[in-house]
């Protein structure tokens, strides 16, 4: 989206918490908070325990924690990818996985010494963060759904460009182009994800059915998943222009 905030108020217009069915993974920033299933990103965890050992080598303590943690995601990866287990077998995996963090984090959540650095803050705040994901039930959900992933990279990956576009005001100095950028980059980023073929001869195929058969391929998705085209449009609530 480009042209409008980042924000809570923006989240919820696009995907509202009540409704959406699916698991949402992502970072931990608050506005993503409040779904009821939730996978926050192993990745942004794991970097905050490398920036650690980064900052301080030499510190054990460190470098054990982050062995853990790898240890942890490895093998929650493992039982997410086990095609042999059921529902209630991928629970039990999940109990176990939550037993490796409790170990993980015991000591250093009860131990409530005032930090002497920075970094032991950054330290102590990364382990109370985990152990509060863990009391949400957002660390191992896709174990329970492996349809979902451990974390958001594919996404960020994807979208890095369009990221660095909207932060530098690129093609949205005004409403119109803010909109005109918004649609091309959906459309373009949706049709990656679908078609096979995603050159511009592929596109262009795609698209010119469109035409022929008077049904796109988002109008086939919703079809598909049993939902109804929005009443209002999403785009003019969030950027509303004149024209």
């Amino acid at each position: 989206m480009f042209g409008c905030r980042k924000d809570g108020a923006t989240l919820a217009t696009l995907l509202d918490k009540k409704t959406f069915q699916g698991v949402l993974t992502s970072d931990d920033a608050a506005v993503y908070r409040g779904f009821s299933k939730a996978q926050k990103c192993w990745a942004h965890l794991i970097r905050k325990a490398i920036r650690l050992v980064l900052l301080d080598p030499e510190n054990e303590e460190y470098r054990r924690f982050l062995d853990q943690m790898l240890d942890t995601y490895r093998t929650a990866q493992k039982f997410a990818a086990d095609k042999r287990l059921g529902a209630a077998g991928r629970e039990q995996k999940v109990f176990l996985l939550m037993d490796k963090v409790c170990e993980m984090c015991g000591d250093r959540f009860a131990d409530d010494s005032v930090p002497q650095t920075d970094t032991e803050k950054d330290f102590r705040n990364l382990v109370h963060e985990i152990v509060r994901l863990q009391g949400d039930e957002e660390l191992f959900t896709f174990v329970k759904f492996p349809e979902a992933t451990g974390t958001n990279n594919s996404a960020e990956q994807t979208l890095r460009q369009s990221a660095q576009d909207r932060k530098t005001c690129r093609t949205s100095k005004t409403l119109k182009g803010a909109r005109r950028r918004t649609v091309l980059v959906s459309v373009f980023e949706s049709l990656r994800l679908h078609v096979a073929d995603f050159t511009l001869d592929g596109i262009l195929n795609e698209t010119t059915s469109w035409l022929e058969t008077g049904q796109s391929l988002f109008d086939q998705l919703l079809e598909n998943h049993g939902l109804s085209p929005p009443e209002e449009s999403i785009l003019k609530k969030l950027i509303p222009t004149t024209d």
